[in-house]
């Protein structure tokens, strides 16, 4: 997890009284380890600290408070990304795509339907502290979007997937919009017309230089911290690509392995199959788009698509912008 999560909430614990003595004695971390950043630390240490809060304050909000005066450092550099995105789609779509630079076991999917459109979040720790990380995020994110995405009234309601841990009338004076609890997801929930609105600071040449970085930051991470396993598969999906062949099936059998067997291997390091097969193809994607003499159309058969529209649809999931608008980035 990005030690600027860590610190911020260690910071916090330490403002409302709690002894860093007492800090350091369950999570073995000290001053010292907070300095950097972007240092890597472990994930059970966030919990452990929101349990000593909650168990000192309990039925306070403490998350609501911890988030109104929180650095957006909180999110490491991802924040300066998403606030230079064109409109809020791609800014959502950016804290997305770079999701595993915050902690290297966040999930995050944009789930639109014509009326909605929810940025919903699960990370595997959110169930050891009762929700106050989760609730750390969902209401940081909220005041990251009123302060510098800068759309107006686009939030519609706020979905936690546990129980209130404070009085409901201070999350609903905090978010300003309707707050449920007990629902499937943690999800911020915006009007679907919102997607399309401009951000307040939006600037496309830093929005590209801060997201080349962001680039070379998550591949680092990825050649260091990779498993055995997962580069096996990845050279699979790479065997395959060269062929067009993308199917979770065609993955499974150069895999030599049944297909069940696969979804197993790939949960254990916390990623589905999809997710691995989309990475190439988004990253393949950019390659072929980068060469002018390649039409959409051609582009979509070599990434195994059978109609070009299935690419476009693809490629502004993952990255906000069509096909011909990345070209146009170029």
């Amino acid at each position: 997890m990005l030690a600027s999560l860590v610190a911020s909430t260690v910071v916090y614990a330490v403002a409302r009284g709690i002894p860093m003595e007492q800090i350091s004695a369950v999570t073995g971390l000290n001053r010292t380890d907070l300095i950097d950043p972007d240092a890597r630390l472990p994930q059970e240490v966030v919990p452990a600290v929101w349990r000593l809060l909650g168990k000192a304050y309990p039925g306070e909000a403490l998350a609501l408070e911890m988030a109104s005066a929180a650095p957006f450092s909180y999110f490491g550099p991802v924040a300066h990304a998403a606030r230079y995105a064109n409109d809020l789609r791609s800014s959502l779509q950016t804290l997305i795509r770079y999701r595993s630079l915050m902690s290297d076991q966040l999930h995050m999917a944009l789930v639109e339907t014509p009326l909605e459109a929810a940025l919903q979040m699960y990370h595997p720790m959110d169930a050891e502290d009762g929700g106050y990380a989760a609730e750390v995020g969902i209401a940081l994110g909220a005041r990251f979007g009123r302060e510098f995405i800068g759309v107006e009234d686009a939030l519609a309601r706020v979905d936690f997937a546990h129980q209130p841990l404070g009085p409901i009338q201070v999350y609903e004076d905090f978010f300003g919009i309707p707050v449920k609890f007990q629902q499937p997801h943690n999800a911020l929930v915006f009007h679907s017309e919102a997607l399309e609105q401009p951000t307040q600071q939006c600037n496309t040449h830093l929005f590209r230089y801060i997201q080349g970085h962001l680039d070379l930051v998550r591949e680092r991470l990825a050649v260091s911290s990779n498993a055995p396993e997962l580069s096996r598969i990845r050279e699979a999906i790479a065997y395959n690509a060269e062929r067009s062949e993308y199917s979770a099936e065609a993955l499974a059998q150069q895999m030599h392995m049944s297909l069940r067997a696969l979804q197993r291997l790939t949960q254990e390091h916390h990623i589905t199959v999809r997710q691995l097969l989309d990475e190439a193809r988004e990253a393949n994607a950019r390659q072929f788009l980068s060469d002018p003499k390649l039409s959409i159309e051609a582009i979509s058969f070599l990434l195994g698509y059978s109609e070009d529209r299935a690419f476009r649809r693809a490629f502004k999931r993952w990255t906000g912008q069509t096909p011909a608008q990345f070209r146009q980035t170029l």
